[in-house]
């Protein structure tokens, strides 16, 4: 990974097709979780192009260029909710009356939904640790966090997931 995103920061910009290859599935896996399936692989593309630009920054001394992929596509994700946000509150002002771009759910609540209902940043918390298998310094170094924060949404979202799928049941 080091190696060809030294190449893409040089220029090459098809040696990000190697990284592509590599982490492109688990990528796309992370995004679903973390947002909704049609929105995935939308995230997945963006975070491969932002990867591009910002390959001069990636830590050749790192096994592997995951982790820096998650990060990103976390951010992304972030971005595009708050972008939404602010879409949807001047959509209101203007009288449209926009609330909400989610249906409610009309059958079970299953643990996709439950995961649907915490906030970005404990929802990404808990995928990154529980889904993905990192531990909290990987996630806070990812997320540029606090270990102590990432500990904090990590349980609140255990907490709230709990109580989300004992209502289901």
């Amino acid at each position: 990974d080091a190696i060809a995103l030294q190449r893409v920061a040089a220029g090459d910009r098809a040696a990000l097709g190697i990284v592509f290859d590599r982490h492109a599935a688990a990528l796309v896996r992370f995004a679903m979780r973390i947002t909704n399936r049609s929105d995935a692989e939308d995230v997945a593309q963006a975070t491969f192009e932002r990867a591009a630009t910002l390959a001069s920054s990636f830590d050749a001394s790192a096994a592997s260029a995951r982790p820096w992929l998650f990060a990103i596509a976390s951010r992304i994700v972030l971005e595009r909710r708050r972008a939404f946000a602010r879409f949807t509150a001047m959509l209101a002002r203007f009288g449209s009356g926009v609330t909400s771009s989610v249906p409610p759910d009309a059958g079970r609540l299953d643990v996709h939904g439950a995961l649907a209902k915490l906030s970005p940043a404990k929802r990404i918390a808990f995928v990154l640790a529980e889904l993905e298998g990192y531990s909290g310094d990987e996630i806070a170094q990812m997320l540029d966090v606090p270990i102590g924060t990432v500990w904090t949404r990590l349980h609140h979202a255990r907490i709230e997931l709990r109580a989300l799928l004992a209502e289901d049941s």
